[in-house]
């Protein structure tokens, strides 16, 4: 994929003794996260590589129920349709539009309980991804 930095999982235990847990704890650095995101929007490839399937992809962003506009494997069906995102604990995201080609990765804090900034993230990825210049 061509990561500049290598990630790591929280695990769930003692060093040398936990495991990674499913469905959360990737630790990465901004540029590798846009780099996965770049290799989910060009179908499982990266620089000239398949990394993925990209009929897994295909199966994995569609959505399959859930609330909002659904879920797929790991990925939340975005406002818009046809577009999807990964995210994180308290505020990392990582939003896919297909349509307009865009890959936006967001990585902040959200304090336990705060709902005004998921909503306000979701209308500002929304309107990025529709932005274009003149």
């Amino acid at each position: 994929m061509g990561a500049e930095s290598n990630a790591y999982y929280i695990m769930d235990g003692p060093p040398g003794v936990g495991r990674e847990f499913s469905g959360a704890g990737i630790n990465a650095t901004l540029r590798d996260f846009a780099r996965f995101g770049l290799m989910v929007l060009n179908g499982g490839e990266a620089n000239g590589h398949r990394i993925v399937s990209s009929q897994w992809l295909a199966e994995s962003t569609r959505p399959t129920g859930g609330p909002g506009p659904g879920y797929g494997y790991q990925w939340w069906m975005g406002e818009k349709p046809g577009s999807f995102q990964a995210i994180g604990l308290q505020g990392q995201y990582i939003y896919i539009d297909p349509a307009t080609r865009t890959v936006i990765v967001k990585l902040s804090y959200f304090p336990p309980g705060d709902t005004t900034a998921g909503t306000e993230t979701a209308a500002f990825l929304t309107a990025a991804s529709a932005w274009s210049p003149r």
